[in-house]
């Protein structure tokens, strides 16, 4: 969802001048199409998220764009050149320029047209969505068999959670809270969190864990009762876009210009930290663009983190442009994301969707450009805490080479892992291993001289 295009090239930004009326300010309704052409799409880098390979020639592109969209007069022949142009620069390019093509458009008309309940592209997503993600994500399985009788859940947790199933996601729902986090730019904020207490504590401080972009609580769920039963004391929370935490303190704030995310998520954080901790430092843990945040929380506040564990996390790069392309692709990402959520495109188990202000969130986010605005080498050098690198060796999302990154502009990189059989979300993947190393890495009274050997997975 994060594939935008790149228009760096002057031949590009003029194509997209000229075609950029016709489909971008629209709901693009895709008349009949042939069938897409399987062939053309092996296994990709981004899972159901319409990139073609890289160094696809841009004739086969427009070739089969011709074929499966041909009755898409809306689009005209510029979109198509775009397209084909974009084709060869690779997956972000090229990926970004099919999005468009499809979910452009303001995110609230686009929506309430119904544009979304295209059978082609859910039919072409699933067709290039690996089985392992299919699984990990999409709940392969889960709809086999009877019904389950469904859950008996506080009202503010919504249905779609009440149908959950699998054992570690019911216990995830079950285990959360909600209260009232003030947060001094907004005040009040209706906040999703986790606090485990472990039967018998270790001597070591508290683990916090910060989740990805439009994630939330139950990306941990697999992780949780290990560190439980290490002696860790937990703590969580959803953060502005993600979960049940209210969302609209924070959008209106960001939308009227008065506070950027990053600021605030940032104190969200603290208040969250303060609340349930005092004064006690933390283990902390950010994945994927929850990385981002911790690094932004580790560097402002090193009064709060003892240690900093970064997972497939964003800050040396991320799965974008720069800020203003970012920005100016807010309303077809949207849109990707809005598409997916009514297709069931999103990764499982994704029951908030259906959460106020949840698309006006991811809107307003993007277009403030991102994280890249706050987090990058330069704060990364900052980072005081010795920090261990975690990372899916086959991450798809973000390259492996990040991780060496880390460990070259951290002040006081601990050491890199490569965390076998795990691409972009390592603690549904591969929990084993990652629960393993975080005790490791929690519990040793010296970081440095942690040289045991982690379990096999």
């Amino acid at each position: 969802a994060a594939a935008i295009i790149d228009l760096r090239s002057p031949m590009a930004a003029s194509l997209l001048a000229s075609a950029s009326f016709a489909f971008l300010h629209a709901p693009i309704r895709p008349a009949a199409a042939q069938p897409l052409r399987p062939a053309l799409f092996p296994r990709l880098a981004q899972p159901a998220a319409l990139l073609l390979p890289e160094q696809l020639p841009s004739a086969l592109v427009a070739d089969s764009l011709l074929d499966s969209v041909g009755g898409v007069a809306a689009a005209g022949v510029g979109a198509v050149l775009l397209i084909a142009l974009l084709a060869g620069k690779g997956n972000m390019a090229s990926g970004a320029a099919l999005m468009v093509l499809f979910l452009g458009g303001d995110p609230d008309e686009r929506d309430a047209s119904g544009a979304n309940e295209n059978k082609l592209l859910k039919e072409f997503a699933l067709s290039i969505t690996p089985s392992a993600w299919k699984k990990a994500y999409q709940g392969e399985g889960a709809e086999d068999g009877e019904p389950a009788a469904l859950l008996d859940l506080p009202a503010w947790q919504g249905e779609e959670a009440r149908e959950l199933t699998e054992p570690e996601a019911v216990t995830c729902v079950q285990q959360m809270q909600l209260a009232p986090i003030t947060v001094p730019s907004v005040g009040p904020v209706e906040t999703c969190y986790l606090s485990l207490t472990p039967e018998a504590p270790a001597e070591a401080p508290p683990v916090m864990l910060i989740h990805g972009f439009d994630s939330s609580l139950l990306e941990f769920r697999y992780l949780t009762q290990p560190l439980l039963d290490a002696g860790l004391r937990v703590e969580a929370m959803e953060w502005w876009s993600g979960g049940f935490t209210a969302r609209a303190p924070f959008t209106e704030a960001i939308s009227a210009g008065k506070a950027e995310p990053w600021d605030l998520i940032r104190e969200h954080q603290l208040a969250f930290w303060k609340r349930q901790l005092g004064d006690t430092k933390v283990t902390l843990l950010g994945a994927s663009l929850g990385g981002a945040v911790a690094l932004d929380f580790a560097a402002t506040h090193p009064e709060c983190v003892d240690r900093l564990i970064l997972m497939d996390a964003g800050g040396e790069s991320y799965a974008q442009p720069d800020p203003f392309l970012t920005s100016l692709a807010a309303d077809p990402v949207t849109n990707l994301f809005q598409w997916r959520a009514t297709n069931g495109l999103l990764p499982y188990p994704h029951v908030w969707a259906k959460e106020e202000g949840w698309r006006q969130a991811l809107q307003a986010y993007l277009r403030s450009g991102g994280y890249q605005n706050r987090v990058s080498e330069p704060l990364i050098r900052t980072v005081p805490q010795p920090t261990l690198v975690l990372w899916g060796e086959e991450d798809d999302v973000l390259p492996v080479e990040d991780a060496f990154k880390y460990q070259e502009h951290l002040p006081d990189c601990v050491r890199v892992e490569l965390i076998p059989d795990a691409q972009h979300a390592p603690a549904l993947e591969n929990p084993a291993y990652v629960a393993d190393a975080i005790v490791r890495f929690a519990t040793a009274a010296d970081v440095r001289e942690d040289t045991r050997q982690p379990q096999p997975a």
